[in-house]
């Protein structure tokens, strides 16, 4: 045998070894049952270890993607990825989960996750509201919580996420109608009466029973009064006055409307409407 092809067959059975140890790297877990994988994912997952946990959790999905052991590790991956602080992978899982098993016993944690994950990703609002400075934030993912926990208060009522959800539910229909007040009142303030007007009506009929809605009425008669459309000022501030006790109006000779809170002063002031803390909530 020459040089040649001894020095030939050593290259092939390093590779060859090097294949084999490499292999017996990546997958040490090739001969484990479904069960024992998803124990350990478990273990890695209730020792912080989450990294491993994905690990675990993905391979057992893809060699029994039919298992009852697969499905539990995609609300378990979903946790994973969220408790490791990747919120969009996190609710992509419930996603999946969701479309995938939509009769599932387990099918409330998954709205319930989703939801968490969306209203964590969307930390920033909250911040910007307390600044009052949120009328241009998108506020999608909010929205998406807001009806993940509507569905569960009102398809889950036996559900250990419920009582949660409906305190969430009501948290958040109050922090995205005061959005919606800043943004008509930018437009109020700008001269966009017809998209101030349209904002207003807006948030009364997403929002029903926010404690921003008599705000929102407030920015409908000012609307209206700019509009020149009288009558719809008239009835908007009978509304406001027939729901709100402290409130009264009076009509000018050219029918314009003016509110006032008997317990304060007039509210028709640009300035002082403008300066109204939207914090107030019940």
């Amino acid at each position: 045998m020459n040089k040649f092809n001894l020095s030939l067959i050593c290259l092939l059975l390093s590779l060859t070894s090097c294949a084999f140890f490499d292999k017996a790297k990546i997958d040490p877990y090739k001969d484990m049952p479904e069960a024992q994988l998803y124990n350990l994912g478990s273990d890695f997952l209730a020792n912080a270890d989450i990294p491993q946990a994905v690990v675990l959790f993905e391979m057992l999905e893809a060699r029994f993607p039919f298992s009852t052991y697969a499905q539990q590790s995609i609300l378990d991956l979903a946790f994973a990825y969220y408790d490791f602080g990747q919120k969009d992978d996190a609710i992509a899982e419930c996603d999946r989960f969701i479309d995938l098993y939509p009769n599932h016993p387990n099918l409330d944690y998954a709205y319930y996750l989703r939801a968490i994950s969306n209203l964590e990703k969307e930390q920033p609002f909250f911040q910007e509201l307390l600044g009052q400075d949120v009328s241009k934030y998108d506020v999608t993912r909010l929205k998406q919580a807001y009806n993940d926990f509507l569905l569960i208060s009102n398809k889950f009522e036996g559900s250990k996420y419920a009582a949660d959800a409906q305190n969430r539910l009501i948290f958040l229909r109050n922090a995205m109608a005061n959005h919606e007040i800043y943004i008509a009142k930018y437009y109020l303030k700008r001269g966009a009466f017809v998209a101030s007007s349209e904002r207003a009506k807006y948030m009364l009929e997403t929002y029903p029973g926010a404690p921003a809605s008599k705000d929102a009425l407030i920015v409908l008669i000012d609307s209206y009064n700019k509009l020149g459309s009288a009558e719809l000022a008239l009835e908007t501030a009978e509304v406001l006055t027939t729901n709100y006790d402290n409130y009264e109006y009076t009509i000018n000779e050219n029918k314009l409307i003016t509110i006032q809170n008997k317990n304060i002063a007039t509210v028709d002031d640009e300035d002082s409407f403008f300066d109204f803390n939207l914090n107030k909530s019940k």
